[in-house]
């Protein structure tokens, strides 16, 4: 099912992102990347269970699909993962809302102390990708779903100091811009 492997794609771009030193919104992009490979993941298991999971509109007494541009519109994160879990206590639920709140914040505004939000969720960040790999291993063992390709993920959710090599000339830190020296 390509909704599968678009899945899996996100996800190992999250991580790739997430790992990259040289990348400087990795967290962000991490962020952004595993809403997306979660939303594709429920999309496949609700295809899957022949789940209807667009969204549909009254217009008098006739019901009709909401459309964006043509095609059905599809449920959002946020509204699949209330369909899924429906206990909002349980601890994946609650990961992913954390995360749909931090995507949309990050959606509409730049974090500037991006080295310190990862700092203080990395342990989010690293439940995030291990339950995502645990529901994508129980999800592509039924008729239909499946990895056509490995999916191993190797995510650092530390912050690691930087190397000598890397250090700036001017200042002696960690800066991305390379203070110029004074």
């Amino acid at each position: 099912m390509q909704v599968v492997d678009a899945s899996r794609d996100e996800a190992q771009l999250a991580v790739r992102l997430y790992n990259d030193p040289a990348e400087t919104r990795s967290f962000e992009a991490f962020v952004v990347h595993m809403h997306l490979a979660w939303l594709y993941l429920l999309h496949g298991e609700f295809t899957r269970d022949d789940v209807d999971f667009r969204y549909w509109r009254w217009q008098g007494r006739a019901r009709r699909l909401d459309r964006v541009d043509g095609e059905p519109k599809r449920w959002d994160l946020a509204t699949c993962v209330r369909h899924r879990w429906p206990d909002d206590k349980d601890p994946v639920r609650a990961n992913l809302t954390f995360f749909i709140r931090l995507r949309n914040k990050i959606e509409h505004r730049y974090a500037r102390q991006q080295e310190a939000l990862t700092a203080a969720v990395g342990g989010q960040s690293q439940a995030l990708l291990l339950n995502y790999l645990k529901r994508s291993l129980r999800a592509n063992s039924g008729p239909g779903l499946h990895l056509r390709r490995g999916c191993a993920f190797r995510c650092s959710s530390a912050v690691s100091p930087p190397k000598a090599s890397e250090r700036c000339g001017g200042c002696g830190h960690n800066c991305r811009s390379r203070c110029a020296p004074s």
